[in-house]
């Protein structure tokens, strides 16, 4: 008989955050990967990072930042021109 750890509320909750903030920065790549031309190769992307032109971007350190006053479109945008990740693409958010 196995027992299971109760009173997990906690547990869950931080879960639950962790997943969806893991969602938001699956988002927040695919938008990258879009915008992008040519388009950045998808091997350049880890979990929380951009590997990329010889560099590192936290694209978790560059939400936190910029989460509370712009959108995930404009945060994406804004990743692209600020790193010179694409010449070509001038979309909107």
């Amino acid at each position: 008989m196995t027992s299971r750890i109760r009173g997990g509320g906690q547990l869950d909750r931080t879960r639950s955050t962790f997943f969806k903030n893991l969602k938001i920065l699956q988002d927040l790549k695919f938008m990258i990967y879009e915008r992008t031309s040519p388009a950045i190769d998808f091997h350049c992307f880890g979990i929380l990072y951009l590997e990329v032109n010889q560099q590192q971007i936290d694209l978790a350190a560059e939400y936190q930042a910029l989460k509370s006053d712009h959108s995930l479109g404009e945060i994406a945008q804004t990743i692209i021109n600020h790193y010179q990740l694409s010449q070509f693409y001038s979309g909107e958010y």
